[in-house]
């Protein structure tokens, strides 16, 4: 067997856990989560976690090995560099089993390390992370990333506003080296990459947006009010990093009776949307992912159609 890495990406909504579930059906296989969110404990209707169970020290989801979910504490931060080197473990793990690491997950960033490597960064400094959490509790979020264009306004623009987890990150290095951000990755060599094949799945907009609409409805139906109240009542702060999940947010609000439950759904919808869109444009940059439109195919067809290709590049 080849030592590859196969990798399964999209946008949310896109069907990618099933795809790679079916997968390990066919295949001599094990699943590793390129999910920022799901890492967390507790947080499982807002993720759309796969709703598996600890068996040991290992997380089984419909039998299957799934790695990088289910594992951290909410208010713990986890970050590219984090992912890169537990990624990295579990893949050399993987292959000495003469399995083939299956890499899942719609956060970009994160699937990058394994195609390009990573810059390592200097470690955390939780000082500096709370003193720059303090600022956005007291002045917004919005302040810190003036704060950012001010020190470094290239890195500035590779970050979305409103993503308060990654500028902290980003003011973190700067105010513990003295250097723009953009500077210390470019002094830094990366770490190795993979050997990758990729598989796009995609849908119409409209598709997707169905797809998310009727999810989230279904989110609500089966307790994401109840599941925030219960991590709020374990003390689990607003400001947590797990908190930043989609959703959360608004569901925090509708909670404190800020908003309706109609407003809370609507901007939950927005926001996810909003978010599949940023995930299409940083797919869409890489041109090896071979996509697949999976518009008028089943879960079935698309599992043949990658398994086809998988078997003849892999054995």
């Amino acid at each position: 067997m080849n030592n590859k890495v196969v990798l399964i990406v999209g946008p949310t909504a896109s069907g990618k856990t099933e795809v790679a579930v079916e997968l390990c059906q066919k295949l001599p296989a094990e699943i590793i989560s390129a999910d920022s969110r799901q890492v967390y404990k507790y947080l499982t209707i807002g993720t759309n976690k796969p709703v598996g169970e600890w068996i040991g020290e290992e997380y089984l989801y419909k039998n299957i090995p799934y790695h990088l979910v289910d594992f951290l504490e909410p208010h713990l931060y986890y970050d590219a560099n984090r992912f890169y080197t537990d990624a990295s473990s579990l893949i050399n793990r993987i292959w000495s089993k003469n399995k083939i690491p299956i890499v899942v997950g719609g956060t970009g960033l994160y699937i990058k390390t394994i195609t390009e490597g990573i810059t390592i960064l200097p470690k955390k400094n939780e000082k500096i992370r709370n003193y720059l959490t303090q600022l956005a509790i007291l002045y917004g979020k919005n302040y810190l990333y003036n704060m950012l264009k001010t020190y470094d306004p290239q890195r500035a623009k590779e970050i979305h506003p409103n993503n308060t987890q990654r500028i902290i990150r980003s003011l973190e290095i700067i105010l513990q080296t003295g250097k723009p951000f953009t500077q210390i990755v470019s002094e830094n060599p990366k770490t190795k990459s993979y050997d990758t094949i990729i598989f796009g799945l995609y849908y119409d907009k409209k598709t997707l947006f169905h797809k998310v609409t009727e999810r989230t409805k279904q989110m609500f139906q089966i307790g994401i009010v109840e599941e925030t109240k219960q991590l709020l009542a374990k003390g689990i702060k607003e400001t947590s990093p797990a908190f930043s999940s989609i959703g959360y947010h608004w569901v925090i609000k509708y909670i404190n009776h800020e908003i309706s439950l109609e407003e809370t759904q609507k901007n939950f919808i927005k926001d996810t949307m909003d978010y599949i869109k940023r995930q299409l444009v940083w797919f869409k940059k890489d041109k090896n992912i071979q996509w697949i439109n999976c518009e008028d195919m089943s879960i079935k067809h698309i599992v043949e159609y990658i398994y086809e290709i998988i078997s003849k590049i892999c054995f």
